[in-house]
């Protein structure tokens, strides 16, 4: 039995993308990093450039990495002040929950249900391990950021070079068409961010208002949970409207829950659905089971910064896919929509 060349090329391809996938798996400590590093560097490029045919190269590198340790700056200051806020009604909320537990007690006695009891030292023993848990991923975070800043220095500094790199290593033609193809993919990913960013700001700035209006406890840490989720498409919109519903719910009454739950869900939608496409054009766009899968995938990956990148990642495929004859079949099943 003989096997024809496209059967060939596609068990190939097939294995090959199998065999690219398991190395991502297992060097997850070093590529998921260089993932991270790659899309910032993405993103702040144009403005080391713009710096560099002013400045010199390593004094605009420092300036770069200073308003990128400004901007940490200022989500540290965020996650701070959210803490500072939450901290004064931590007694308020465990006495509420507390009065509701004796409620539900008190219904489960008088119906004969079965009601869970308590052991004291169990829960110090969970605070004791969700504690250390908690240390053992600060730590590992810190690394992590080390790791990425490390290659960020790096890939900046090497960013111009490519381009030669690129010539001397393939002919010509072939070298001119992945330039083109990064360059291409760079330049739209970068738009793609970049909108991501502002509309993950816009729904955290309404969300907030919205809370504050309806007086929702806690209104500036659901808005900065709201921009956070945001960058996770699909369901990152959906998880950040379920935290303050629920407070509204529980501590506001049905009404404030209602009106909390009808006013995020219509700033979720007019934002997903009419501001964010319009920004970012049909080119960008992928459908909510491609972004789903991607999330999920990735995740698999690499974890939970792999659901992180999973879109971006999933974009970045696409659009270089698209650049080559040979696999433009891969972009427009994996959703890519025509300009």
């Amino acid at each position: 039995m003989q096997i024809s060349g496209t059967t060939t090329k596609t068990l190939m391809a097939i294995i090959a993308t199998i065999l690219v996938v398991a190395a991502l798996q297992a060097t997850r400590s070093i590529s998921m990093p260089l993932a991270f590093a790659f899309f910032i560097a993405v993103l702040v490029y144009p403005l080391q450039a713009w710096l560099e045919r002013r400045l010199p190269r390593w004094l605009s590198l420092i300036l770069v990495l200073l308003l990128l340790v400004g901007f940490m700056g200022v989500a540290v200051g965020a996650l701070t002040l959210s803490a500072e806020i939450i901290e004064p009604k931590v007694p308020e909320y465990l006495d509420r929950l507390q009065q509701m537990g004796e409620t539900w007690r008190s219904l489960a006695s008088e119906r004969s249900l079965p009601i869970p009891q308590f052991n004291a030292q169990d829960g110090i023993n969970q605070v004791t391990q969700q504690a250390i848990g908690g240390i053992k991923t600060l730590l590992s975070a810190a690394s992590l950021l080390i790791l990425i800043v490390s290659l960020l220095v790096l890939l900046l500094l090497e960013v111009n070079q490519y381009q030669e790199k690129v010539k001397q290593a393939f002919p010509s033609r072939a070298s001119d068409r992945i330039i083109n193809a990064v360059s291409n993919t760079s330049e739209k990913l970068r738009r793609y961010l970049l909108v991501m960013t502002l509309t993950c700001c816009l729904t955290g700035i309404l969300t907030a208002s919205w809370c504050f209006i309806l007086g929702v406890d806690l209104a500036l840490v659901w808005g900065l949970v709201a921009f956070v989720l945001n960058y996770v498409p699909t369901l990152g919109s959906i998880i950040a409207v379920i935290p303050p519903t629920l407070v509204a719910f529980i501590f506001q009454g049905v009404p404030r829950g209602i009106a909390t739950l009808l006013g995020l869900a219509v700033i979720q939608t007019i934002l997903g659905n009419f501001v964010d496409p319009r920004l970012q054009g049909k080119t960008l766009q992928l459908s909510p089971f491609v972004a789903l899968v991607s999330i999920v995938f990735w995740g698999w990956v690499w974890g939970i910064p792999g659901a992180i990148l999973g879109v971006p990642m999933t974009i970045s495929i696409i659009l270089m896919c698209r650049q080559f004859k040979a696999t433009r079949g891969v972009a427009i099943l994996l959703g890519e929509v025509e300009d």
